[in-house]
């Protein structure tokens, strides 16, 4: 296929707006939206972008013992208003820990090296805590049917606790609760694994979208094994 990459730098997009664009292939960036099909790692790979109908999600043997192993755990989902210090605090000591390229800060994936502090998505705020203590946190948006997640970091000491996919779950379950249709976790890289964790909550309900179809279709194991873009 032909690479491509589009963005869009609407001044404001409402929750039918965000998930058209989702639908159609669309995930934040900033304050931006942008579509590609390629991302540069240590090379050039193909991505695929990823939804679930959250309805077609079930409750897997690898689910439940994650939330096992984080029983007694409190967390909180808020409406997004402001960077707070112990989510920055956080975010410090996660990505120093972290072996891929993650956003500087949390300001930086949220608002871009401009520092615009204005939001123009609904955005809402995971904190989760041991006794008081922040352990992980985590930013995802929400259209009227659909939401995307932004943003996890763990405190690596907790490393054990798959804090990263309980977050994951922590947001579906939240989506189903109030009765949204869709769940976008990012994209996959065809020929880098670093990005399947993407895919625990369920393979046989995962989806990917077709570019040049402009459809989404259940995922196949075939897409991520075609190798990068250098190859094509």
């Amino acid at each position: 296929m032909t690479p491509y990459y589009n963005s869009f730098y609407p001044e404001e997009i409402t929750g039918p707006d965000l998930d058209k664009l989702l639908a159609l292939g669309w995930y934040r960036m900033h304050q931006t939206i942008f579509t590609s099909s390629h991302v540069g790692l240590e090379e050039v790979y193909r991505v695929h972008w990823l939804r679930y109908t959250l309805s077609e999600i079930s409750n897997r043997t690898s689910h439940r013992k994650i939330r096992k192993r984080n029983t007694g755990i409190q967390f909180t989902i808020e409406d997004f208003t402001t960077i707070r210090a112990d989510h920055a605090a956080l975010h410090q000591r996660y990505r120093a820990s972290i072996d891929f390229d993650g956003a500087l800060n949390i300001e930086e994936c949220l608002f871009g090296e401009e520092g615009v502090q204005r939001n123009i998505y609904h955005t809402k705020c995971i904190s989760v805590f041991d006794h008081g203590q922040l352990i992980a946190g985590g930013y995802f948006d929400i259209g009227d049917q659909a939401a995307a997640s932004i943003l996890h970091f763990f405190d690596p000491l907790y490393k054990k606790y798959s804090l990263g996919k309980y977050l994951m779950l922590l947001t579906i379950d939240y989506l189903k609760f109030n009765q949204f249709e869709f769940y976008y976790p990012g994209y996959v890289v065809e020929g880098n694994s670093k990005m399947n964790y993407k895919l625990f909550l369920g393979k046989e309900a995962a989806q990917y979208f077709d570019p040049d179809t402009a459809t989404w279709k259940y995922f196949q194991e075939s897409i991520l094994t075609n190798g990068s873009a250098n190859s094509e």
